[in-house]
């Protein structure tokens, strides 16, 4: 248990150093605005990270370093669970260590350190994988139960864990020994709580009009850029690096062998499936046990000296990995550094921390800018959910008029009865609201300190007078992509 609690203090410890450094993440806006507006769905996810953000930063303050917390723990979890794979595959203790010492340093793990729903849905992932394994070893009917909780809970954090459920579905179905105890009622309880903890996103999905249809269905351009077999290979080579040629042994080993092929298949699905219609990174979270195989199919070698020696390059490729990479995928260089290093396009996690105070001040300063008369009725409307939810977090409310966005869940809390009859538009040029604007003019442009190259930087603010009051216009501004 020290070897154990040891790996998760440094990774939790290198996490608590450097969370601190750059400012929030547009996406982390987002998730705090969603969270002061407690629901059982948004648009483009499920309720329990933005209600998770919402209890964080109630209790401890409206910080980056505070928000990130609750990741930088769970990166703790994802690096014991890694040990407990090969332990539980049959790892020796110095096996376990080497499992250790490749999640320590593995950038699935190392480079999760923004709020967002990745590292709750790579947890949720690993810790289901965890007790299918133990399902397929221990042949413990009540594990059926955790698993089917965990799933249940993964589907109340991130829709992307389906293709998982479907990948243990059909190897359950594909294995005898497994197959047998669908004739027990304990994998069936399992898939019922499953369902019941799902069931409240499902209503709200149902009575909403299924927004999160509409989201994917608009978001497959997205999807496919960021998608594909040479998408794949390169995100894959990027994050396993030097250690592909474990990945790959370890994932030929689960298939071929046949007490371990149920675990195999429960991996291949949601690659295969993600190969196709989905971004390369989805699947990630299956790594950390297909790379424990590996480890497996390393300590299976005869000759003593090569597996000696394949450990100690498989040790000296995980240092080297995260030497590589630590600069662009941990939150180590100061914002003033970033783009004269070229990170901000290299990561642009990194970059899109960037400029959030300095935007809430020039947005205060167009506002106060306008002639009296125009303040009392006009709001910020944002192209994106990020001004709107730095405003809300850095912005002075008396100084500073309602804010809203269109854009995702954002769009689904204008007040009906809104009566304002101008709006300052951010990000929006005067020809992509001609449709609503009896006229518009561009005021202003915002900039990003430092030269920053992220989603604000040169974006126009335009002034406009409303055609009719603001909800009458709404959805033609809805931007659910």
């Amino acid at each position: 248990m020290l070897l154990y609690g040891s790996a998760a203090a440094l990774i939790i410890a290198l996490h608590l150093a450097t969370d601190g450094v750059l400012g929030f993440h547009i996406d982390e806006l987002y998730y705090l605005a969603s969270g002061r507006h407690p629901a059982f769905g948004y648009v483009d996810f499920p309720p329990v990270v933005p209600l998770l953000a919402r209890l964080e930063t109630g209790l401890l303050g409206v910080t980056p370093w505070t928000l990130r917390l609750l990741p930088g723990l769970l990166s703790g979890v994802t690096v014991v669970l890694s040990g407990a794979y090969v332990r539980k595959l049959g790892g020796s203790l110095r096996l376990q260590a080497l499992g250790l010492v490749v999640a320590v340093t593995a950038p699935l793990i190392v480079g999760t350190w923004l709020f967002q729903t990745v590292i709750f849905d790579q947890v949720t992932w690993m810790l289901s994988l965890y007790w299918f394994l133990s399902i397929v070893i221990d042949h413990k009917p009540r594990t059926w139960i955790w698993l089917g909780l965990t799933l249940g809970v993964g589907l109340e954090v991130k829709y992307l864990i389906l293709p998982l459920i479907a990948g243990i579905a059909i190897a359950v179905l594909l294995t005898p020994e497994l197959r047998k105890e669908l004739r027990t009622r304990y994998p069936w309880i399992g898939a019922s709580l499953m369902l019941l903890v799902w069931l409240p996103n499902v209503v709200w999905q149902i009575a909403n009009g299924l927004p999160t249809l509409t989201y994917i269905l608009n978001h497959q351009g997205d999807i496919r850029s960021g998608g594909g077999i040479g998408s794949f290979l390169v995100l894959f080579l990027v994050i396993l690096f030097l250690l592909t040629p474990l990945w790959i042994a370890g994932l030929i080993s689960l298939l071929r062998r046949r007490e371990l092929r149920a675990i195999g298949i429960a991996c291949a699905v949601p690659i295969l499936v993600y190969l196709f219609v989905g971004k390369a990174y989805y699947p990630a979270p299956t790594i950390p046990i297909v790379m424990a195989a590996g480890l497996l199919a390393l300590s299976r070698v005869e000759r003593r000296r090569l597996r000696s020696v394949l450990a100690l390059a498989v040790g000296a490729a995980s240092l080297l990995g995260f030497v590589a990479l630590a600069r662009t995928i941990l939150p180590i260089t100061p914002a003033s550094q970033l783009h004269a290093t070229g990170l901000d396009t290299a990561n642009t996690d990194l970059a899109s921390t960037v400029g959030w105070v300095s935007i809430t001040q020039q947005m205060t300063a167009i506002y106060g800018a306008l002639p009296a008369s125009e303040r009392d009725t006009t709001v910020i409307v944002s192209s994106d959910y990020g001004v709107v939810g730095a405003l809300q977090v850095f912005g002075n409310p008396d100084l500073l008029p309602a804010s809203y966005s269109p854009q995702l869940s954002d769009y689904l809390w204008l007040p009906a009865h809104l009566s304002a009859t101008d709006a300052l538009m951010a990000g929006y040029a005067p020809s992509d609201v001609a449709s609503i604007c009896t006229s518009a003019r561009v005021v202003a442009h915002l900039t990003v300190p430092y030269h920053v190259v992220n989603l604000e930087q040169g974006s126009p603010v335009t002034l406009c007078t409303l055609k009719a009051p603001l909800p009458q216009l709404w959805r033609g501004l809805r931007e659910f992509s």
